[in-house]
């Protein structure tokens, strides 16, 4: 009887020990959170709200909880996908190829634009009023470039001016807005003369800025940059990353999912990397005298 008796205890023991362990690993798994990084685009705290549906689209799919960060600038992005402390990022080709070279980041896929291809252009943007004319009438000019780091707000563009035979140094004065709503809203306030920019940002921040519809105008406009970059930790787990890549490939089965991505980014969906498409981003930014290795 007393065999009985400890055996059945005994039992008691070990499936309360299972049970509890078992509970322990779900805890585990469900505060798990993976952070997914953006750069600027716009105030962080409503880009973090804008982007929530996206950040629940990939905690489903995912099976692990997403949550969006977005540092104060381009550089901050890039160091906490180095460091482990972001997960993830959905950034431009300077800041992917930086990430890249600085810690060993994963380029995960690119993106689509709205034509259906990889890739996209930055724009030098003047007020209709201005009378500049040509890219060497942007000397003695007030510039602002968005980011040291931002791709279309500053590495493009200001290889375009380089080329042009202006030291931007010394032929312009210029100034970094910190973001390509904040460079418009300059440009329409007549703080400054030119500003540097994607294509299309005067559609993209219309809701804020109406006139940008009808006040500004193109200058010029860059070589194709390479797409946006969906670009992993080297600290990521592999599962996840693998996770990651299908639930934004299967963004072309969610047609909200696409809209969504289409307005905030001009993203109509993701493809492999072709990383050679990206040497051309390491090339621009030598004429603009960036080392890769030292940009902090």
């Amino acid at each position: 009887m007393k065999k009985l008796l400890l055996a059945l205890i005994s039992c008691v023991f070990i499936f309360s020990v299972v049970g509890c362990s078992s509970k322990k690993e779900e805890k585990k798994s469900e505060e798990k959170v993976i952070k997914m990084g953006f750069v600027p685009l716009k105030n962080s705290e409503q880009l973090v709200e804008d982007v929530k549906p996206i950040a629940d689209y990939l905690s489903q799919k995912m099976g692990v909880k997403v949550e969006a960060f977005t540092a104060s600038n381009y550089i901050g992005v890039v160091e906490g996908i180095g460091s482990g402390s972001v997960d993830f990022g959905i950034i431009p080709p300077f800041s992917a190829v930086l990430a890249q070279k600085q810690s060993n980041a994963q380029p995960l896929l690119t993106s689509k634009g709205k034509t259906g291809k990889s890739g996209y252009t930055a724009e030098l943007y003047v007020r209709k009023d201005s009378g500049i004319k040509s890219l060497e009438d942007v000397k003695g000019k007030k510039v602002a470039f968005v980011d040291p780091s931002s791709s279309s707000g500053y590495i493009y563009p200001g290889a375009m001016l380089v080329k042009a035979g202006i030291n931007l140094d010394k032929d312009i004065s210029y100034q970094f807005s910190g973001g390509h709503d904040k460079s418009l809203q300059l440009l329409l306030n007549k703080d400054v003369d030119v500003i540097a920019t994607f294509d299309g940002v005067e559609e993209r921040y219309a809701k804020d800025f109406p006139a940008a519809l009808t006040d500004i105008e193109k200058l010029a406009s860059s070589d194709t940059i390479p797409g946006i970059m969906v670009t992993a930790s080297s600290k990521m787990d592999k599962d996840l990353q693998e996770k990651l890549k299908q639930a934004l490939l299967d963004m072309d089965k969610d047609p909200k999912m696409k809209e969504l991505f289409t307005k905030m980014f001009s993203i109509t969906g993701f493809e492999e990397v072709d990383q050679t498409a990206y040497n051309k981003v390491e090339e621009t930014a030598k004429v603009m005298n960036v080392d890769l290795d030292k940009v902090k």
